[in-house]
């Protein structure tokens, strides 16, 4: 049986609830939350968040993939961008980000009749062990996160998800948009979707699984960030970013592109 390929850990959790509502959005910590549930007997709907903060491709990819699977998915339009916080794009945007969010989920559970089920995301436990203010806000609003719980990173996820069958276990993180934002730059709905758009096109270039993860960040001045830069690629990726509006963009070889403000911060530069 599928399901005892997972960890003992994460079934006790699941088989603990009557249901589940995952905030979902379509990457792969919550596509394999709700494909664990499901392989435990346990029907989640997933909660998918619209809003400027999220890539329009990302989301078409997050119906489309629920569609396919024959899984119950709620569309939440949810707007960040007037909170305070988020605003002026302050450290704590992710922790008043996620209190918003949360609220609009729940009120989307409420208006479906659903607001029995409890509210769960793919937080991993890789995640617990950076700077996530947005974990505080689950903490505090009583959201669960059964991977975290369960002790769970991101390369155990990574193999957990090849190993029980879900499709694409190779799949790349792409977290909010207003993480491509240096903090203090204050975000706007079009300078969001300019950056969702360029990215979306450097995603669609032969070769590119050849750069391993990669983010299109502005600091204010636009830098690409990749793990990896095959000079066979530098002139098609200057040609895509100087199509978007990024002509001069810096590209810059990191060992590891998440969390790279926050790095910053730590380092005592801004």
């Amino acid at each position: 049986m599928v399901a005892r390929k997972l960890p003992a850990a994460l079934r006790h959790i699941l088989n603990g609830l009557p249901g589940l509502a995952v905030a979902f959005s379509g990457g792969l910590d919550s596509r394999f939350l709700c494909h664990a549930a499901r392989l435990c007997g346990c029907e989640p709907v997933a909660l998918h968040a619209q809003g400027p903060h999220m890539a329009a491709a990302e989301s078409m990819a997050a119906r489309g993939w629920a569609q396919t699977c024959g899984l119950k998915m709620l569309s939440v339009p949810f707007d960040p961008l007037p909170l305070p916080e988020v605003a002026v794009n302050s450290r704590e945007r992710c922790y008043a980000c996620k209190r918003g969010l949360i609220r609009a989920l729940r009120e989307s559970l409420r208006t479906h009749g659903l607001q029995a089920l409890p509210l769960c995301d793919g937080s991993n436990a890789d995640d617990t062990r950076a700077f996530r203010p947005g974990l505080r806000a689950l903490a505090e609003a009583g959201v669960r996160s059964p991977l975290a719980e369960a002790g769970l990173g991101k390369a155990e996820i990574h193999a957990l998800a090849a190993e029980t069958g879900l499709d694409r276990p190779d799949q790349q993180a792409r977290p909010c948009l207003l993480t491509r934002l240096a903090y203090g730059i204050a975000p706007s709905a079009s300078a969001l979707a300019s950056l969702a758009a360029a990215e979306t096109a450097l995603m669609a270039l032969p070769g590119m699984s050849a750069v391993g993860d990669f983010r299109l960040r502005l600091t204010p001045a636009p830098v690409l960030q990749l793990t990896a830069l095959p000079e066979s690629l530098r002139p098609r990726l200057k040609s895509v970013l100087d199509t978007y509006g990024f002509a001069g963009c810096r590209l810059q070889t990191v060992g590891q592109v998440s969390g790279f403000y926050d790095s910053m911060m730590n380092d005592g530069q801004t």
